[in-house]
């Protein structure tokens, strides 16, 4: 009898403490710890930024969420989701056709991204997207604004040489120094860097797209209960004002939707 009450106290505790880690799991979260203001690595070394933010205040929202944050390049951010490595990624990520057909991601955006063109500011000859043909433009490898550039190129006959480089930081420095002529991406990043390095870039009125960015996961079936649990936090962080007035600390326009 005693070792069939001790054998249950034991059955008990093994319940017990499986819910107690499966409430208590840290999310692992993938960002790029390089694409300021959006992800970097403070003086600390520790991750923050504005994607980081947005989910800080998810975690206020909703007590149950616990992010843990992972930092790593670019390319190796959806080789760590599939990899099991990270949970999700928060990365100014959008929505390809490609990206949808491997990945789920939440119904309810965080930031809206726009891609506009960047010149040196004292190139007179352009002034506008109307001035870009026969001009040499720059893009990163991997990048959605890359595919937003390829496609807007095709539909405007091929105006442009394109150059893939491998690294943003490479790509305006070439820009600066007059080896490329524009660099496509959303204004709001470029102008931390502009400012940060004292370039002397500007940016130009078109938008040639603008997409939401959302958060990205496996495409299990596990993810599901995660994802609609954010996707409730974010509406709430929406509709309580909170993501707006994080976009206006950082860019001092409200890009939250």
């Amino acid at each position: 009898m005693k070792f069939i009450k001790l054998s249950f106290l034991l059955f008990l505790l093994i319940i017990v403490s499986a819910c107690s880690d499966s409430s208590n799991k840290r999310i692992k979260v993938g960002s790029e710890g390089a694409y300021k203001p959006f992800s970097y690595v403070g003086k600390d070394g520790e991750i923050m930024g504005y994607d980081v933010d947005v989910l800080r205040i998810l975690q206020e929202i909703d007590s149950s969420l616990d992010f843990e944050f992972k930092n790593a390049p670019w390319n190796a951010l959806f080789l760590g989701l599939d990899s099991g490595r990270f949970d999700l990624l928060a990365n100014q990520i959008i929505k390809t056709q490609e990206r949808e057909e491997k990945y789920l991601f939440t119904t309810q955006s965080y930031f809206v991204s726009t891609s506009q063109f960047v010149a040196r500011s004292d190139d007179e000859t352009i002034k506008s997207v109307a001035d870009l043909s026969g001009k040499v433009a720059g893009c990163v490898v991997g990048s959605a604004h890359t595919k937003i550039l390829e496609d807007w190129n095709a539909k405007n006959g091929n105006i442009l040489e394109i150059r893939y480089y491998k690294d943003l930081i490479p790509l305006l420095q070439d820009l600066v120094n007059k080896r490329i002529d524009v660099h496509l991406n959303d204004p709001a990043s470029i102008a931390d860097i502009i400012k940060e390095q004292n370039l002397s870039l500007k940016v130009l009125d078109e938008r040639i797209s603008q997409s939401p960015v959302y958060l990205v996961f496996r495409k299990e079936d596990s993810a599901k209960a995660l994802i609609t649990k954010i996707d409730s936090a974010i509406l709430k962080a929406k509709e309580s004002g909170k993501l707006s007035e994080l976009s206006m600390k950082y860019f001092g326009v409200d890009q939250s939707k």
